[in-house]
């Protein structure tokens, strides 16, 4: 805990915490992400013990979301062959994204854009230099949309995504 009287410092700690960012998306300096508390420490040291168990459900859910999506020509997350992937997110990409992200918002299905912006763009990392042109990254930031991705989440609550995107884009 940090207590100051100086509303110039606290107006930095909090940014320093909060990754930098005074706006949810806008970061202005380099901070940090240390917003765990107790309570959610102790949950999450519970929850370590089924890890395994935990990421082989995200990747099955994965799978199911993979095999509906390719064959609507949405560019789904990459998995190398060599390795397992354990969808902390399932973040898609497509042209579309913002039709789809208010489709799903209409039927209370929560989808998230995390990433609305690259690093480039950040005033974090410009130093108000004149901003990099990387088309890559602005394509990607442009089309991204993350959707819903937790071990419990049920074959019917993905069925129900998927036919969001099948009304939308079918």
């Amino acid at each position: 805990m940090i207590s100051t009287a100086d509303n110039k410092l606290a107006e930095t700690l909090k940014l320093l915490r909060n990754h930098g960012s005074p706006i949810r998306y806008e970061h202005t300096i380099v901070g940090y992400n240390s917003r765990l508390d107790e309570l959610q420490a102790e949950i999450l040291r519970i929850k370590l013990k089924r890890i395994d168990k935990y990421n082989q459900q995200r990747h099955t859910n994965a799978c199911k979301y993979t095999k509906a999506l390719t064959e609507l020509g949405i560019t789904t997350p990459n998995e190398s062959p060599d390795s397992t992937h354990v969808y902390h997110q399932y973040t898609i990409q497509d042209s579309r994204r913002d039709k789809i992200h208010a489709a799903l918002s209409e039927q209370n299905i929560a989808s998230a854009i995390y990433y609305p912006k690259g690093l480039h763009q950040q005033v974090a990392f410009t130093n108000n230099e004149p901003e990099a042109s990387l088309p890559i990254t602005e394509k990607v930031s442009s089309n991204c949309l993350s959707l819903p991705m937790y071990p419990e989440l049920s074959s019917e609550q993905i069925e129900r995504v998927i036919r969001v995107f099948q009304q939308q884009l079918g």
